[in-house]
């Protein structure tokens, strides 16, 4: 898993009140120290200097280090960078000054693994136990069946299922989305506001639409429009999109966001795959709607904080976890651009670790493909580099992206 989406699901895993997590903590490049198990409690070890410090002379009793402790690490080689971003049952591996992350089989306390592993499938029972996987079509509400016909899956996730169907009287395609309720309710951070959202927004041309939704004691159901492509899968069908088509899906998700907004609500999920799109060989694309909000929150003034996203796509203010607004959704805008016109990630693909990808986004350049950049728009170019602006106050906004002159045309 993600070392950002680890730190989200960490917190979503946790219960009211929360209690302390057990970590283990290893040594760096020490393949025989079994780890140091601590107790992390986040209402007394909220500084995460202070708790560098505390591993440093905890573990200095069992091992020899060359300085204290300067580097936490997941398995995977993301860094912490803050206490909320340790999970229940983490492994996490501590180098002093100067070190990088060694990376071998480690030993871990078999005591610890035991507990973890328990954890694990408890977490699992209490949070996914209502696991979506094998929900079926006869398993949704006998109101949206009596309504839909040939319901089938698309996708399905132990917290999600999307169904198309058609409708009785017409025959017109509709999706229902299904989730787990359990999973709605354990998001600390931020609350689900999916239904909340589509609803404030209904009847804007570029965010799709929802029907109806009902809800029962386990499970939510929004029923929305259906339409039969996202930018993502043009792009794997049919390659990178012309400067003309790129300019459409720019200036209806702009149209859309401007619209979000407007209502005070930030996206924190712009990409490719969530822009839903009618298109074909002959006409190009026709229309772009912004969909899944799962992650939408509203914006009343004060910074947010909470890790949400795709990595690739995420801004850097919102990595370096020093507080964000709507310009989030900006430089993901500028992301999807440089994905549509290259089919491929301005920082991303070149990159193998998240700690790669993270450090790129925070410090690099986007890496445009020398074999097109010579055939790049300029003007698409100059919107590229106007939204990809480490800074979120020099960042274009919305508003500028739909005056920008690749947009305006």
């Amino acid at each position: 898993m993600f070392g950002k989406e680890k730190c989200v699901q960490a917190r979503r895993m946790q219960r009211r009140p929360l209690k302390a997590l057990r970590v283990c903590f290893l040594r760096n490049g020490d393949r025989h120290y079994a780890g140091l198990n601590m107790a992390i409690s986040r209402t007394h070890n909220k500084d995460f200097q202070a708790l560098m410090e505390q591993v440093t002379e905890s573990m200095r009793r069992h091992v020899v280090l060359r300085s204290a402790i300067k580097k936490i690490l997941h398995l995977d080689g993301t860094p912490l960078k803050s206490v909320s971003c340790i999970g229940e049952g983490d492994i996490l591996i501590c180098c002093c000054q100067y070190e990088e992350m060694i990376r071998i089989e480690y030993t871990v306390n078999k005591d610890f693994q035991k507990q973890r592993e328990l954890q694990t499938r408890c977490d699992e029972r209490r949070i996914y136990g209502d696991t979506l996987e094998n929900v079926k079509p006869t398993d949704l509400p006998e109101t949206i069946r009596q309504q839909l016909k040939h319901l089938q899956p698309l996708m399905q996730t132990p917290r999600t299922v999307i169904f198309r169907g058609y409708r009785r009287c017409n025959g017109t395609k509709r999706v229902v989305k299904m989730v787990n309720k359990q999973y709605m309710d354990y998001n600390l951070d931020d609350p689900y506001l999916e239904v909340e959202v589509l609803r404030l927004l209904r009847s804007h041309p570029n965010i799709v639409e929802m029907m109806y939704s009902l809800k029962d004691e386990r499970h939510l159901y929004m029923v929305m429009e259906y339409m039969e492509w996202d930018v993502d899968e043009v792009i794997q069908v049919y390659g990178p999109m012309s400067a003309v088509n790129a300019r459409k899906v720019m200036k209806d998700v702009s149209a859309g966001l401007k619209h979000m907004q407007e209502m005070e609500l930030i996206h924190r999920d712009i990409k490719p795959a969530n822009m839903l799109m009618r298109y074909s060989t002959e006409t190009g694309v026709e229309a772009v709607k912004i969909t899944d909000f799962g992650m939408a929150v509203f914006y009343k003034g004060s910074k947010l904080r909470s890790c949400c996203g795709t990595p690739g796509f995420m801004a850097p203010e919102m990595i370096a976890e020093r507080g964000y607004d709507y310009q989030v959704d900006a430089w993901s805008l500028g992301a999807s651009l440089f994905h549509v016109l290259y089919e491929r990630l301005p920082y991303a693909d070149d990159y193998t670790t998240l700690d790669e990808i993270y450090a790129a986004i925070l410090s690099g350049g986007p890496n445009y493909p020398e074999e097109m950049i010579k055939d790049t728009d300029p003007e698409a170019k100059d919107l590229i580099e106007g939204l990809l602006v480490r800074k979120p106050n020099n960042r274009l906004t919305i508003d500028e992206v739909l005056k920008h002159p690749f947009v305006d045309q």
